[in-house]
């Protein structure tokens, strides 16, 4: 069975959250909850705030990890998802539209404020294993 990006990005939304590694400025291993956003033109979106750590880490560093997983009532038939993957960062104001159309707590922050400078959003390009 070929697994596609949209089955991906089904089982992301499904999990709702994951968790994302990267390398820290201090060179040391970060893990940081991180919710994927939105399916577009074929890419797995993601956002943050370019004050966060994680956006001077994926500018520094782009190669990061995600995994998630959600406990299922019977355990033994949990999934879980783990990717590596390149981050690549796009200014994109449709982007950041979809983002705040999806998301709660995005929508909270930046619906009035679409073209504010330190919503970033970016897609991954996940490598082959």
């Amino acid at each position: 069975m070929e697994i596609t990006i949209n089955d991906v990005a089904a089982y992301l939304d499904h999990v709702g959250l994951q968790f994302m590694a990267t390398i820290g400025t201090d060179g040391k291993p970060k893990v940081r909850p991180m919710q994927y956003m939105v399916l577009e033109d074929g890419k797995l979106w993601f956002c943050t705030n370019s004050k966060k750590d994680v956006y001077a880490e994926l500018q520094a560093n782009p190669s990061l990890e995600l995994c998630g997983s959600k406990l299922e009532k019977e355990e033994i038939k949990s999934a879980w998802i783990r990717l590596s993957a390149e981050a690549v960062f796009v200014e994109s104001r449709k982007i950041r539209e979809l983002i705040v159309e999806k998301s709660e707590i995005v929508r909270s922050l930046y619906a009035n404020d679409l073209d504010n400078p330190i919503f970033k959003t970016f897609y991954i390009i996940v490598k082959e294993r």
